[in-house]
């Protein structure tokens, strides 16, 4: 894994790539939960979260088929897509032309272009009027098309 890794969406994000099955990854894996740094639960029926203690990234993973489906870069994560980053301003990328808006049930940012992305500016579930004065927190890509079944 590597911080410094561009973020692409709806394809990979520090070195992780979706789609790939987790276990391709069991050498970092089992590296970091031998080392105590390594924390995973699961965040519903199908899905679990790997969340690195030292490393600001988590894994989403469908663990009916061992494939990765979202990966987030979190705070300290030092690669960008395009010019957008961790804690640059949310206001900027609005009055930039790729088609952020904010989806309130998600509590994120999407873009109608871009495929594959979302911000998010809180843990929270902040209204739009406050989420609009925040500096982005997490990037995670996704597979769009991850649950269309």
């Amino acid at each position: 894994m590597n911080i410094y890794d561009e973020i692409i969406p709806a394809k990979s994000l520090g070195g992780i790539r979706l789609k790939d099955n987790i276990k391709n990854y069991s050498s970092i894996i089992n590296k970091n939960m031998l080392n105590g740094k390594l924390k995973f639960f699961q965040t519903n029926v199908y899905s679990c979260r790997y969340i690195f203690t030292d490393i600001p990234i988590e894994i989403n993973v469908d663990i009916t088929s061992g494939e990765i489906y979202k990966i987030s870069a979190l705070e300290g994560y030092q690669g960008k897509f395009s010019t957008i980053k961790i804690g640059m301003p949310i206001n900027d990328i609005l009055n930039s032309n790729l088609g952020f808006y904010y989806d309130e049930c998600e509590e994120a940012f999407f873009s109608k272009i871009i495929e594959g992305i979302a911000l998010e500016v809180s843990e929270d579930d902040p209204p739009f009027e406050e989420a609009i004065k925040m500096n982005i927190k997490y990037i995670s890509v996704f597979d769009p098309t991850a649950f269309d079944q």
